[in-house]
């Protein structure tokens, strides 16, 4: 039996004369054309037959209706594939959107190769061409509120990303920031790992990475240029909110005193936010 795309309600206060609405998508996770026997499909489709899709279109007919721009922050697609890419030219192509990639966006044959920052550049030459967005950064000014994007998919933010986020904080608009991968807060963290034996955020402190298995260390391990950028991402007072995916919850918490992280459950299971800035 079919259901209703969930729809959570959130408000950021950063002081704007005349209010503005987004729509959050996140983590719809397309399995056109599996090459995984079924077990990808199986994987998304968690409330029955097709959910994944259904609750995109689902979503996306919301936004059109009331007029609200997407901001989705990463893997609308699952793996690379005809179909997957066919999909996107298909029902992405001509709406409203900002894109922060997901690590599935550069996934060709997921688990087949070693993901690292060689395979990802040889991959976004795949992607690129379907998303309007540029997928390592970009910045969007909406009402006065200006909308950061940057790739994190790996669990890393190279300092280019970061000077070119000092340029737009230069502008002197306040600043939502939208990626992938959530920064490492204690809350979310404890409440992933009841589930998993890792935590699935940037910048998690050793000794919690002490605690994963080697291989999600290594992965996850920040390097110098991450912990910079996290720093300055906590201490710039014109980042307002953080808004991200990757570990399929709905989670709110304040990042520092002054600004929240929104972690938004996949759309494949049912859920988006929609956001009211004021």
């Amino acid at each position: 039996m079919k259901k209703e795309l969930q729809i959570i309600k959130n408000t950021i206060h950063i002081g704007i004369e005349k209010s503005i609405r987004f729509l959050h998508i996140t983590d719809t996770h397309i399995t056109r054309d599996d090459p995984f026997n079924g077990r990808r499909v199986k994987t998304f489709d968690v409330d029955y037959e097709g959910c994944a899709e259904d609750y995109y279109f689902q979503a996306i007919d919301y936004a059109k209706r009331n007029n609200l721009p997407i901001l989705h922050t990463g893997d609308l697609i699952d793996f690379f594939s005809k179909g997957n890419f066919d999909f996107i030219d298909q029902h992405f192509e001509g709406l409203d959107y900002m894109y922060a990639a997901g690590n599935h966006d550069f996934c060709h044959f997921l688990g087949k190769a070693k993901e690292d920052y060689a395979y990802k550049w040889e991959k976004i030459k795949e992607i690129a061409p379907h998303i309007k967005n540029n997928l390592y950064f970009d910045s969007r000014i909406i009402g006065g509120v200006n909308f950061v994007t940057l790739d994190n998919s790996y669990y890393l933010i190279g300092d280019g990303q970061t000077e070119m986020l000092k340029a737009e904080v230069a502008k002197g608009h306040p600043i939502i920031l939208a990626m992938h991968v959530p920064l490492y807060t204690k809350g979310l963290a404890e409440t992933v790992m009841q589930e998993h034996p890792c935590a699935y955020v940037v910048a998690a402190p050793e000794e919690l990475l002490s605690t994963y298995p080697d291989d999600r260390r290594a992965q996850q391990m920040p390097d110098s240029a991450t912990l910079r950028a996290v720093e300055y991402i906590k201490n710039e007072p014109l980042i307002k909110a953080l808004i991200v995916g990757h570990t399929h919850l709905n989670f709110e918490e304040m990042l520092t005193e002054d600004k929240c992280q929104y972690a938004t459950h996949g759309s494949f299971a049912g859920y988006v936010r929609e956001f009211t800035v004021i």
